[in-house]
């Protein structure tokens, strides 16, 4: 019987090689060729998954943001209830800035895909549906807050709650493009990040965003 190929394990195996070589030899110096004598595969092999550099790095940047997606779940899962609107929105962007100490990869990933990934208009107009997503729940949770949900909310104070959020997503975005190009550590965008949701939603209790 043939044996069974695991191709979603073979993608991962080939963007790990991806990484060893990003962090060697820098992006621009990458070819397929190369990932795939990383990897001690073939060209053919490579090629039979990824036809390009990009998609393998399109491909690689979904896999890390897939593990982000899911420590966000699980973080928010173990908040203590009932938990605020603040510590939803702290909990939320915290985990998304890179920490060299947890993963290599995301602050190669970050490197990258700022310098490259996000500057395709096709993959640039993905990246805003996601933002415009994020921008909402992080109103709809300020609005929570100051009452304009459960009390219905006037036209003046769901203004100031879209300016708000937008705020913060600007924010957290200058950070991320900072932090990439090695201009801020991750300690100093979680304490600016922190500040901003403070001003936001107010001064938090203590541990209320630790984490």
């Amino acid at each position: 019987m043939p044996k069974k190929i695991d191709h979603h394990t073979r993608r991962l195996e080939l963007t790990e090689a991806l990484w060893r070589l990003t962090r060697r030899e820098g992006w621009d110096a990458i070819s397929l060729r190369k990932v795939a004598a990383e990897a001690g595969v073939s060209m053919g092999m490579v090629q039979h998954y990824f036809t390009t550099k990009d998609e393998m790095l399109r491909f690689a940047i979904e896999m890390i943001s897939e593990d982000v997606r899911e420590r966000i779940r699980a973080r928010v899962a173990k908040l203590p209830e009932p938990h605020t609107p603040r510590r939803l929105v702290w909990t939320v962007l915290s985990e998304m800035i890179p920490r060299p100490s947890r993963r290599r990869e995301e602050v190669e990933a970050a490197n990258v895909f700022v310098r490259r990934f996000l500057l395709s208009p096709a993959s640039a107009a993905r990246f805003a549906r996601d933002g415009a997503e994020l921008k909402q729940a992080i109103k709809d949770q300020i609005m929570l807050a100051r009452g304009g949900i459960e009390a219905g909310s006037e036209a003046g104070s769901e203004a100031e709650a879209e300016r708000d959020a937008g705020g913060l997503i600007a924010l957290f975005d200058g950070l991320m493009y900072e932090f990439a190009a090695g201009v801020l550590t991750s300690e100093t965008a979680l304490a600016t990040l922190r500040a901003q949701v403070e001003f936001v939603f107010g001064p938090a209790e203590d541990g209320e965003l630790d984490g």
